[in-house]
């Protein structure tokens, strides 16, 4: 079987124990290979029988088969070359940050070199036909997150019509989104702590069969059983709250995407936007 890690649990239904291996992992996938299965077996809090029956559930042979297939997919990634990461992680060893300022900016990039050696090109060109052939677009996120959303609308509202805001946890986004149908889709960022906003939306929005783009920490969300399509990003930041450096950059990434797609029938309309936003001095 040679789908990974990923792949193998996308579409399985996790247990609570289950969720909880398989969140370990997805926060090790660097290190986890070289490990002995006690290691993971005392920080998940379970048993070693537990891991290895999980992960031939998971169509592994054992732990020794899941560790080989983990770093041969580094071995393969990297192709005996340093990745930006661990180019990263020695050059981190010799510098003295010295300063909080210092230490968010090298998370961001820590974070941004994950995202880098995850970065699925084609499900971000997929994603973009989805908002280019959809009727209306609703872009929601809430408290935090929505910065994603502000950002992305900000940036497509120039050349992409149809796009709804939902940015206000409360009735008014319910209300925009009482007409959705099939012909329309959500794009969510939602990260931890999801709201409860966020499962009440993505419910009516499957069963009114609009397609569902989901920005989230990762495949084991309980959001992402909605998802048609399903980007996952790491929001660790240093203190309590997320990092949103990483999926500001996809979001940014994927306006451009629609950009080239449409621009040559959406110069029309950028430049009747340009012309009354000078008029009225909106800079």
């Amino acid at each position: 079987n040679s789908m990974n890690f990923e792949d193998r649990i996308k579409d399985k239904t996790l247990t609570k124990k289950e969720k909880i291996i398989a969140d370990y992992i997805l926060d090790n996938m660097e290190t986890i290979g070289f490990g002995p299965i006690k290691d993971v077996a005392n920080a998940c809090g379970v048993s070693d029988t537990s891991i290895i029956r999980f992960l031939r559930e998971l169509g592994y042979a054992g732990y020794t088969d899941f560790k080989k297939s983990i770093n041969e997919k580094f071995i393969e990634q990297y192709n005996a070359n340093l990745s930006p990461m661990q180019k990263f992680n020695q050059s981190k060893n010799y510098i003295n940050t010295g300063s909080i300022a210092s230490e968010v900016l090298y998370n961001s990039i820590n974070n941004i070199n994950k995202a880098i050696n995850s970065l699925d090109d084609k499900l971000l060109l997929d994603i973009a036909d989805c908002l280019i052939n959809s009727r209306n677009k609703y872009i929601v996120a809430f408290r935090g997150t929505s910065c994603c959303a502000d950002y992305f609308w900000r940036k497509a509202i120039y050349f992409l019509p149809g796009l709804v805001l939902c940015n206000k946890a409360e009735s008014e986004t319910l209300e925009k989104l009482v007409d959705i149908n099939q012909n329309d889709c959500i794009l969510m960022f939602s990260y931890p702590r999801y709201s409860q906003i966020c499962t009440i939306i993505l419910e009516l929005a499957k069963k009114r069969g609009a397609k569902i783009i989901l920005f989230t920490d990762r495949i084991t969300s309980p959001l992402a059983a909605y998802a048609d399509y399903i980007v996952t990003t790491n929001v660790t930041g240093l203190s309590f709250t997320n990092s949103y450096v990483v999926p500001l950059c996809l979001a940014e990434a994927l306006a451009v995407i629609i950009s080239k797609k449409v621009e040559n029938i959406s110069a029309e309309r950028l430049e009747l936007l340009d012309e009354n936003i000078y008029k009225a001095n909106l800079y």
